[in-house]
């Protein structure tokens, strides 16, 4: 009879083997509670929070300037969206006596 143990442990090992080197890593760091820092996804979250911003793009043109004051850039792949159109005030209500 062979031990359950040692045949679980192969069967692990041949389904490490087959996986992706990175995503073994990540799954690693993962489990000790560091999860690496991964690029392209926080653009995307700095890029859905920017445009998320209904200041007409003020924030985004500070955020700009403090970065090239720093020496970085602002680098989303995309480029600053116009603001979104300003709605005219709706007509106030004319207010009469309730009787």
């Amino acid at each position: 009879m062979t031990d359950l143990r040692k045949d679980l442990l192969r069967q692990m090992k041949a389904i490490r083997d087959r996986m992706d080197p990175k995503l073994v890593e990540r799954a690693k760091l993962a489990a000790l509670g560091k999860v690496p820092y991964d690029s392209d996804s926080a653009k995307e979250a700095v890029g859905h929070f920017l445009d998320a911003k209904r200041d007409g793009g003020a924030f985004r043109r500070k955020l700009e300037q403090a970065l090239k004051a720093e020496g970085e850039t602002l680098d989303l792949g995309t480029e600053a969206k116009s603001p979104p159109p300003v709605k005219p005030p709706e007509k106030p209500r004319r207010g009469g006596r309730m009787t």
